[in-house]
C-alpha cells in the first residue's frame, strides 16, 4: 500500500471522527404530548431535525431515566416543570405563549427561577416571551427564540395541488369565498362548546357576522378538535361552513388549498403554527398582532395584521385586502412564501446547534 495514501486518509478519518465528536452529543429523546394535537406534531418534525445533530434521536421517554448524559427535549412546558424532579437528564423544552394568565405565568417562571441548575435551555419562539424572561432577570444562557416553523416539502408538494380539485373533494362550492381556521378553541377536549377565551373564538364569530353582510358567498372552512361553540355560532348566524377534522396532517394541510384567506383572531398565542402554514401554502394572511404575528408579520408585505383586537379591523382587512383584491396581494403572498422559506427548519439547523451547546 502507498504510504502516503495511507496516512492521508487515516488522517481525514480521524479528522472527521474528532469533528463529529466535538459536535453531536450521544442521545436525545423527544417527548410529545399525550393528545394528538400540534404538539405531537412539532415534536415528530423535532425528531427528523434533529437527526442532523445527534447520533440517536428516540420517543421512547422510558429511556430518558437510564442515563444523566441523554437530552431529553419534553413539548409540553407544563409537564416539564411539574416533573424536574423527577429527570436525571440533561432538560430542554419550549415556551411558547402564556402571559395571558398573570397568575400561572408567575407560578412559571417562579419554578424557573428555582430550577435554573436543573434546566438546561428553553425555547421561546417569539419576542414576547423573550422580553418577558428578560425582564424577570432570567439569564439569556437558560433560553433562546427559534420561531415554530414547518416541512417546506410538505408544502412545496401541497403547492402542486390544483385548488379547484381540492375543494371539490371536500364538496365545497368553488365560488364561496372560504375564510379558513384550523385550531382548538373550546375548553377541554370534548365538544368545546365552551369557548377557550384566549384563542379568539369570538372574536372570530364576530368577524363572520360583520362580513356575512358584506360577501354573499361567504363560507367557513373549520378544522382542529374542540370546535363546539364556534359552530354553534356559526348556525345562529346562518352562515355555511364545513368542519373537517383530521389527525393526519398532511390530510390537515390541504385544506389550505381550499381557502381564500386565513383568520387568526387570537388573543394570545406561542405561534399560531398557521402563520408559516399560510405563508408556505400561499394562503393570504389576517391575523391580530399576537405570538409570532409580531416577528414574523410585516403589515401590508407579507400578510394583514389589525395593530389591535379588533373585529371590525380583521372583517375590513378582510373585505378590503383580500375579498376585493388588493394590488399588491400576488406580491404579499410571495413575500409571504419567501419568510417562511427563510425561516424553515433547513435554515434553523445552526439555531439548533446553538441551542443545544454543539461546537462549529
Amino acid at each position: 500500500m502507498n504510504i502516503k495514501f495511507f496516512l492521508k486518509k487515516n488522517f481525514y478519518t480521524f479528522f472527521d471522527f474528532n469533528k463529529k465528536n466535538q459536535s453531536r452529543s450521544n442521545n436525545i429523546i423527544i417527548k410529545g404530548e399525550n393528545k394528538n394535537w400540534v404538539l405531537n406534531q412539532i415534536a415528530s418534525e423535532y425528531k427528523k431535525l434533529f437527526l442532523d445533530l445527534f447520533d440517536n434521536v428516540s420517543s421512547n421517554e422510558n429511556d430518558a431515566y437510564l442515563s444523566d448524559d441523554t437530552h431529553l427535549f419534553i413539548m409540553s412546558k407544563y409537564y416539564a416543570l411539574k416533573n424536574l424532579d423527577s429527570f436525571k437528564n440533561k432538560i430542554y423544552f419550549p415556551y411558547y405563549h402564556g402571559l395571558e394568565d398573570i397568575q400561572s405565568a408567575q407560578e412559571n417562571l417562579e419554578i424557573i427561577k428555582n430550577n435554573l441548575n436543573k434546566i438546561s435551555k428553553i425555547q421561546v419562539s417569539n419576542s414576547l416571551i423573550e422580553n418577558f424572561f428578560l425582564e424577570n432577570k432570567i439569564s439569556k444562557d437558560k433560553f433562546m427564540r427559534i420561531p415554530i416553523t414547518v416541512d417546506m416539502n410538505k408544502f412545496d408538494h401541497l403547492n402542486k395541488l390544483n385548488s379547484e380539485e381540492v375543494r371539490e373533494s371536500f364538496n365545497i362550492p368553488k365560488s364561496s369565498f372560504v375564510i379558513g381556521s384550523f385550531q382548538k378553541d373550546g375548553d377541554g377536549w370534548g365538544k368545546g362548546n365552551v369557548p377557550k377565551l384566549i384563542k379568539g373564538p369570538d372574536i372570530f364569530v364576530n368577524t363572520i357576522k360583520i362580513l356575512k353582510n358584506k360577501i354573499p358567498e361567504l363560507f367557513v372552512l373549520l378544522s382542529g378538535p374542540s370546535r363546539g361553540f364556534v359552530k354553534n355560532e356559526l348556525d345562529k348566524l346562518n352562515v355555511k361552513y364545513k368542519h373537517v377534522n383530521f389527525y393526519n396532517y398532511d390530510d390537515l394541510i390541504k385544506l389550505y388549498k381550499c381557502i381564500n384567506v386565513y383568520l387568526i383572531s387570537s388573543r394570545e398565542e406561542g405561534g399560531p403554527r398557521a402563520i408559516m402554514e399560510s405563508f408556505a401554502s400561499k394562503t393570504p394572511l389576517v391575523s391580530t398582532n399576537v405570538g409570532q404575528a409580531v416577528d414574523m408579520i410585516k403589515d401590508n408585505f407579507n400578510a394583514f395584521k389589525a395593530d389591535k383586537i379588533d373585529q371590525e379591523i380583521l372583517a375590513d382587512l378582510i373585505f378590503s385586502k383580500v375579498y376585493i383584491k388588493d394590488n399588491k396581494l400576488e406580491e404579499i403572498i410571495n413575500n409571504a412564501y419567501i419568510t417562511a422559506k427563510n425561516n424553515s427548519y433547513e435554515n434553523q439547523i445552526i439555531l439548533w446547534r446553538n441551542f443545544f451547546g454543539f461546537k462549529e
